[in-house]
């Protein structure tokens, strides 16, 4: 019997359970959620899809939901809370999968379900064999923070982890040509820095990684759907993003991509029933014949690589319909919008004197500077003029998206100016 991710919860539900099993949510094959808004009547800023309550210049932490997303987590809710028999409700769960391949130029098979970026990142880790005696890694300092206990600890056990410091908010490939040296197995970085919004020029560093004999990870939570991203052309082995931030969704789910060439460098360490191909059960009435209890193989994709259970099918819902919009309205779209709010942010936040800590080339919708005691000398200012943003403890970062104007920027620069 064939398994694909559509039929392998139903699948493994009747190989435990027999005869017993739960009926699946109804059969996942074409979404039945409301069409997303036609793309030729959305001008941005887009007020009409979303509804932020005051000034929302945090989509970089957590995105608002847009209307057509909650619409179709609304109908997955209905259906879940019913089962009606009459309904013919269809979440289309492989649908994600497919329309992020396209955002980001990859093939559905090389991308799978995870539960979160930093899920993906140690799920490559691990497959790559790490830690392995003499390999060497290359990390930098505007990765993703929450990364760098991973390589600490790789360092703690006594394996080289190279830290390429950031010179003036950038990542310079120089010094990475300098770090990335023979024996090098990996580069782990951050396609778009959390911290300050850099972007690395990826495909130069997968040039010099792979010319090193190295494989290249990247974290791009802070780049998908809101700076275009082709992974095929960048040439990266690995890339993982959750879906919370410029995807639109939420929490729980994100994606996994594993470049076809790149799976032979993998070693198995996941052994999930989502990423098997064949299954048949010898255990239970009417099975055929068989030497074994099980008779099972894993597909040759990512799937069978790092598929595990079941997954988070609210997120899918939102997923089946944020996509469709970032994918009708265009990243690069999104993205000269977001350039312009930020070339004014960098401007105005210059002029009062910040130190801004975001290249000046980038074109990401993030900006940071430097405020000593930031969260405590802001705070009220935010509070006053109702605007939500990153406040941390030496440092604010004010991110945008299709749903902020020029008076959202300028009521911040405010607040920022009056301090």
């Amino acid at each position: 019997m064939k398994v694909t991710r559509r039929n392998a919860l139903t699948l493994a539900a009747a190989a435990f359970a027999g005869s017993a099993c739960r009926t699946p949510v109804a059969a996942e094959t074409a979404p039945m959620a409301p069409a997303a808004p036609d793309p030729s009547t959305i001008i941005l800023p887009d007020r009409a899809n979303f509804s932020p309550k005051g000034i929302y210049l945090n989509s970089g932490s957590q995105h608002p939901f847009s209307k057509p997303a909650s619409a179709s987590l609304d109908a997955y809710i209905k259906h879940r809370a019913a089962f009606d028999p009459a309904s013919d409700y269809s979440l289309n769960s492989d649908g994600p999968i497919e329309k992020f391949a396209r955002l980001v130029n990859a093939d559905p098979s090389e991308i799978t379900y995870v539960q979160s970026t930093t899920a993906g990142e140690q799920a490559i880790v691990r497959s790559l064999g790490l830690p392995e005696q003499g390999a060497k890694i290359v990390t930098d300092s505007l990765h993703f923070f929450g990364s760098f206990p991973l390589y600490g600890e790789l360092e703690r056990q006594g394996y080289e982890v190279s830290w390429v410091k950031a010179v003036d908010g950038r990542i310079r490939l120089e010094d990475l040509d300098r770090a990335i040296t023979p024996g090098t197995k990996l580069v782990s970085l951050s396609l778009v820095s959390t911290v300050n919004g850099f972007e690395h020029d990826l495909k130069a560093v997968c040039d010099l990684a792979h010319s090193r004999g190295a494989l290249v990870y990247a974290d791009i939570i802070h780049a998908a759907g809101c700076v275009p991203v082709d992974l095929h052309a960048s040439g990266v082995d690995f890339a993982a993003t959750a879906t919370y931030k410029w995807l639109m969704g939420d929490f729980g789910l994100g994606f996994l991509y594993v470049r076809k060439g790149a799976m032979e460098a993998l070693t198995r360490t996941n052994y999930g029933y989502y990423g098997i191909s064949t299954f048949t059960t010898h255990l239970y009435p009417f099975d055929p014949p068989g030497d074994t209890p099980v008779d099972y193989e894993f597909s040759d994709d990512a799937a069978g690589w790092f598929a595990l259970g079941t997954h988070a099918h609210s997120v899918i819902a939102l997923l089946n319909a944020s996509l469709d919009y970032i994918l009708d309205v265009r990243v690069e779209t999104i993205q000269a919008h977001a350039t312009t709010l930020t070339t004014r942010l960098k401007e105005g936040l210059k002029s009062q004197g910040f130190d801004v800590m975001t290249p000046d080339e980038a074109r990401t919708p993030i900006v940071t500077a430097v405020l000593e005691n930031a969260r405590q000398r802001l705070s009220p200012a935010m509070k006053e003029r109702g605007i939500t943003t990153t406040l941390s403890r030496n440092r604010f970062r004010p991110t945008v998206s299709v749903f902020n104007t020029m008076d959202d920027v300028d009521a911040f620069l405010e607040a920022t100016g009056s301090i």
